[in-house]
């Protein structure tokens, strides 16, 4: 029936080792103290790495309409990094879908202007903002320092690109680079090229990283 609301549940691991049921169980449990059903609970065992679509959360915010409930254990198995949290939190603030964060106690409900929650959102802004701020000081630095060691930056003429042996890699370096890790710790974690290519290779793909 319309406007009826309905309850729903979202479990993740990033590991084949992990199960879902410590997730669930806290979820069943909760719900059964409090009187509800969830019409279905979604259980998924894959990396945060992978997108949004492989992490099964588009399908599920597919399903949530105006006034439903989704319930999660924690924040961060919502999404892949602060960015992307804030973003799926304004999508189900569009749907005034009410989140739920079971271990925080926290009730994100588009309709209620709770003092503590805004506070929380705002903190979540501002680490996500710092996340990015830090990336790119590192970023500056690493440059800096490159050249007053005397090293050339960039792709030298007549060069030939080696960008492509990053390819595979692209994002697990996204995921480094979210993290903030260096592009030396980055390299050596890959095995693969230098920190002057590996700078080249995120220059020239700007976009990409940026939307990560």
């Amino acid at each position: 029936m319309k406007g009826t609301k309905k309850y729903y549940g979202y479990c993740r691991v990033s590991t084949s080792t992990q199960d879902t049921k410590k997730q669930k169980y806290i979820l069943l449990d909760y719900a059964h103290k409090n009187n509800f059903k969830f019409e279905k609970i979604q259980e998924v065992v894959i990396s945060s790495r992978k997108s949004k679509k492989d992490r099964e959360i588009n399908t599920l915010l597919n399903l949530l309409q105006d006034g439903d409930h989704l319930y999660i254990t924690k924040l961060d198995r919502l999404g892949r990094n602060t960015k992307e949290v804030l973003e799926i939190i304004d999508e189900l603030k569009a749907k005034n879908v009410i989140l739920h964060i079971l271990k925080d106690n926290i009730i994100v409900n588009p309709l209620d202007t709770n003092a503590i929650t805004t506070m929380f959102l705002t903190l979540l802004s501002a680490f996500s903002q710092m996340e990015r701020d830090f990336i790119s000081e590192r970023t500056k630095a690493g440059l800096e320092k490159a050249r007053a060691e005397g090293k050339l930056i960039g792709k030298q003429k007549g060069s030939i690109s080696s960008n492509t042996q990053f390819e595979p890699y692209k994002e697990k370096i996204r995921d480094y680079l979210n993290l903030g890790l260096s592009y030396e710790k980055i390299v050596n974690n890959i095995k693969v090229g230098s920190k002057s290519s590996l700078y080249s290779y995120v220059k020239h793909r700007d976009s990409y990283f940026k939307a990560s």
